[in-house]
């Protein structure tokens, strides 16, 4: 970005601030998103164990025919 400014890519300052702060809202965008796959992940995870210990809790003694 401090290239592209010195470069004069930037017709004028305002354009410049526009850019920056889509910068900023795409980044924080993409760790917003990455959080909330994380927070799904560890919450899936969790389920995914109580099921496993709740049937194995669960299972019956089988009796011999």
């Amino acid at each position: 970005l401090y290239a592209a400014s010195k470069g004069n890519q930037y017709k004028n300052k305002r354009v410049l601030m526009e850019a920056i702060h889509e910068k900023k809202a795409e980044l924080n965008r993409q760790k917003l998103l990455v959080e909330q796959a994380e927070a799904r992940k560890i919450k899936a995870k969790l389920k995914a164990e109580k099921k496993a210990s709740k049937t194995k809790k669960e299972r019956p003694v089988t009796e011999e025919a």
